[in-house]
């Protein structure tokens, strides 16, 4: 019986992802230079380091830049685009229905407790879950299943009864690995990446009551 759900955070509480990658993509243009989506594909959903972009972009034109000046720019460009991103349909509204039947919450991600933390906080959802997993609390990642794994211990329940709700493959095998319910929630930058593996696919959290996607899995 499911006690707990654990959310990924990005691209599946606030779409994260686009606005990310267009955000480098304006950094490097401002430079001249084109970033391909596929290169944010690549990376997407692994605990990256902010500077790899910026140090990428130094080697494609052979000379030294200010890596900090370049961190800076894209935080500000980051920043703006995310400030009137809405959190993801549905996502409110399966944290009603699961505190009101007593479910226990949290986050499991591959960045930062600055990032999550920060923008949970700034939607004004940060208290509803009980613990948050990021990248500094786990020695691997997405798609092993340490960060579901290590959600769970410090939510007090059992992976078997915990559902994961994801918007990527390499989530979804986390999930699955860490023996865990998993729903995957894809978004555009997601939707082409196999979900074959998940016990249920969801065009978006709207799509289903949250009882009955509990229903369904049970």
């Amino acid at each position: 019986m499911i006690q707990a759900i654990v959310f990924d955070f990005d691209g599946l509480i606030l779409e994260t992802e686009r606005p990310q990658y267009l955000a480098w993509r304006d950094v490097y243009l401002s430079f001249g230079r084109e970033l391909p989506e596929q290169a944010w594909l690549e990376v997407m959903g692994k605990p990256v380091k902010i500077d790899l972009f910026p140090r990428r972009l130094a080697a494609e034109l052979q000379r030294d830049l200010d890596i900090d000046a370049l961190i800076a720019q894209y935080r500000e460009i980051v920043a703006a685009r995310l400030a009137s991103q809405p959190i993801q349909p549905g996502v409110e509204a399966v944290i009603r229905d699961a505190k009101s039947c007593n479910l226990k919450l949290a986050v499991a991600s591959g960045s930062t407790h600055r990032w999550v933390d920060g923008h949970l906080k700034r939607l004004g959802i940060f208290d509803h879950f009980a613990h948050t997993t990021c990248c500094e609390d786990t020695a691997k990642h997405k798609p092993d299943p340490d960060p579901y794994l290590h959600a769970c211990a410090a939510l007090g329940v059992d992976p078997r009864d915990t559902l994961a709700l994801e918007d990527s493959a390499l989530g979804i095998t986390a999930a699955k690995a860490a023996g865990m319910h998993a729903v995957a929630v894809p978004t555009d930058m997601t939707r082409y990446q196999s979900f074959a593996h998940a016990d249920r696919v969801l065009g978006s959290l709207e799509q289903e009551m949250l009882g009955q996607m509990i229903e369904k899995l049970e």
